[in-house]
């Protein structure tokens, strides 16, 4: 028997329609003042600022945000103001139409970004939908069969006894699914469970993604395509091709293929770019490039090799090589590049060691031709709230000493100050229903906030941003700096939750922890994720898997004796408690047991920790008694 998809069978039913609606607004502002150029002369303040106001809507299968922005400055002494707009259609749940009116075609609202493309753009997809072939089930006699997959039911029906087989059973999305079939006769009520573990790959076997827009970006008509296609569980092909056009007659193509290879401790990928451009006066200029890179898991190390060959310039190629190693206290690394022409080369090497969860010191060398760069710094964490930092560095143009404090007030609220040689600032930053934030320098100012005001079915909710197009990260820790492509796009809330809406169209997107921001206590699996963005809609994803949190917790023996340099054992897992009787502990929402040991193991008890607890205190246990008389 064969199971159908239910979101297909859906389609063809009537649905309810979730009507959205909602106000965005937000504003910004910047000032420079007490500031000199090279010439030691002072350079006149000025300021800049921008603010906009928005609304938007979703019904159905259409969805829009039009609004007005707003950008003053020292340079314009009156306001310029812009209408900008954005409109999506959702053709079925695989291919949505997008339109933009000074905006970025992606379905958003485009906040302080300002952008002057009008036109159109299209994103689909396909092949993600998975299945397990086959479970087989025997009946004694005659019973009621319900079929579920993650707790949604999929179908019900009454089966004769006997052996039959359950085909095509439709799983969810990439992740781990689990089909429970419950069955129910005259003996009462059993189930069968299977576990189906996920798709470590975001784009699986047969998947494909695909996006293409078209139009115009002051007077100079752009258009771009794109696809990528999961031909194995290993193997990612990609194509890209973007053309313009601008005013002048100036014309300009490119297009490029690649390949990735992922499996194991290995990785591939190899990219083929071709590029030619054409001025008003026929001037032709053009060029193809390979791209290459290899790398390799070894035990507790990793290598990594690259090389960027233009075949049109040879002598501009690069290539380069880097390695890294970590331990438990160390993380060394290593890099070097050169080019085939002289003084194009470079090198670099790093060494890290930490303190526990505590701290951790760092030196860095750069070395290139005529110049050089090392530095020196560290971190300390005296409190879970309290972080301390300082850098040092010293080139050919002088030395630089820099230091930070930053104290997490709340969940939702943090202050930081930043010192160096030539400047201090204090931010601050307020994250939850909206977003703040602040900072003062002694040479400049800025300041910022965003929140929207959202109306569904209904329910009035204050959320910071208003997003027709998202993905939801859930990490269960707050504060972690999320990055895309290098550039930060979310922090966690107070929830451990990010909304990201700046998202590419038609491209698998890489969410990559920022580890240099990651709160105190907090160990991670992965530094990073595939994600495939939705075409429209918020797609959840749940990688608090991925996160452990920690927190400090002081042990006594007993209300007067600090248990002193001791481990705690809670759950198999060792915890190493400091002269101070100070351990870094398991966060739960539960209650802890655990068993705190001497160094020689010849004193021993139980220990209980509720959550929240700062304090644990040993009760010795019938079994932790009897041992300590019997050491005795």
């Amino acid at each position: 028997m064969s199971l159908p998809d239910p979101a297909q069978d859906s389609t063809s039913e009537p649905q309810a329609q979730r009507s959205s609606w909602g106000i965005n607004a937000g504003a910004q502002g910047n000032a420079i003042y007490r500031q000199t150029d090279g010439a030691g002369s002072a350079v006149p303040n000025s300021y800049t600022g921008a603010g906009y106001v928005g609304v938007g809507a979703a019904q159905g299968r259409l969805a829009g945000y039009a609004g007005l922005l707003a950008r003053i400055g020292t340079a314009t002494q009156q306001a310029a103001t812009e209408f900008r707009a954005v409109a999506q259609f959702t053709v079925n749940p695989n291919l949505v139409v997008y339109g933009a009116w000074n905006a970025s075609p992606n379905g958003n609202d485009p906040g302080f970004a300002s952008s002057g493309f009008r036109g159109v753009a299209v994103s689909a997809r396909g092949g993600f939908t998975r299945q397990l072939d086959e479970l087989i089930i025997e009946l004694p006699v005659e019973a009621e069969i319900e079929v579920t997959v993650n707790l949604k039911r999929i179908r019900a029906f009454r089966a004769t006894a006997g052996s039959f087989t359950l085909r095509n059973i439709p799983l969810s999305g990439s992740g781990p699914s689990r089909v429970v079939v419950y069955i129910t006769d005259e003996s009462g009520t059993r189930q069968v469970t299977t576990d189906v573990p996920g798709n470590l790959r975001a784009l699986p076997a047969g998947a494909y993604l695909a996006s293409a827009q078209a139009g115009v970006s002051n007077g100079t008509f752009s258009g771009y395509g794109a696809v990528q296609l999961g031909l194995t569980n290993a193997w990612t092909v990609s194509g890209q091709a973007s053309a313009q056009r601008a005013p002048s007659a100036d014309t300009s193509f490119s297009v490029r293929a690649s390949a990735t290879y992922s499996q194991d401790r290995f990785s591939f990928a190899g990219a083929l770019e071709a590029a030619r451009a054409t001025t008003s006066a026929g001037q032709v200029s053009q060029g193809f490039t390979a791209n290459l890179n290899a790398g390799t898991s070894l035990g507790a190390g990793q290598v990594q090799g690259f090389a960027v060959l233009p075949f049109h310039d040879l002598r501009s190629s690069v290539v380069g090589a880097k390695a890294s190693y970590s331990s438990l206290n160390w993380l060394v690394g290593a890099s070097g590049s050169t080019g085939f022409q002289s003084q194009t080369w470079q090198a670099g090497a790093s060494a890290t060691y930490f303190f526990g969860q505590r701290g951790s010191v760092s030196a860095q060398a750069d070395v290139l031709p005529g110049s050089y760069r090392i530095g020196l710094s560290a971190s300390f964490v005296p409190t879970p709230n309290l972080q301390v930092a300082a850098q040092v560095s010293s080139a050919p143009t002088g030395s630089q000493l820099s230091g930070s404090l930053g104290y997490q007030l709340g969940p939702t609220q943090a202050v930081r100050l930043n010192v160096s040689s030539d400047d201090a600032a204090l931010s601050y930053a307020f994250s939850r229903e909206v977003n703040v934030q602040a900072t003062v320098a002694l040479h400049g100012a800025s300041a910022q906030a965003t929140g929207a005001l959202i109306l569904t079915n209904g329910t009035i909710q204050i959320k910071p941003v208003l997003a027709q197009k998202a993905l939801l990260i859930q990490t269960g820790i707050p504060n972690v700096r999320l990055l895309v492509a290098g550039t930060e796009v979310a922090v966690t809330d107070a929830r451990g939750e990010a909304l990201i809406t700046d998202l590419p169209l038609g491209e698998v997107v890489s969410v990559r922890v920022d580890l240099a921001s990651l709160p105190f206590g907090v160990a991670l699996g992965a530094e990073q994720r595939e994600v495939v963005p939705p075409l429209s809609g918020v797609t959840v994803v749940d990688w608090r898997e991925n996160f452990r949190a920690f927190r400090f917790v002081r042990f006594f023996w007993s209300e007067q004796e600090v248990a002193r340099g001791t481990d705690v054992i809670i759950d198999g897992e060792r915890v190493l408690v400091d002269d101070e009787g100070y351990g870094l502990t398991p966060s739960s929402s539960g209650v802890l047991r655990g068993e705190i040991r001497s160094n020689t193991s010849a004193r021993r008890c139980q220990v209980t920790i509720q959550p929240g607890d700062e304090r644990a205190f040993c009760f010795p246990s019938s079994a932790a008694s009897d041992q300590l008389l019997q050491d005795q």
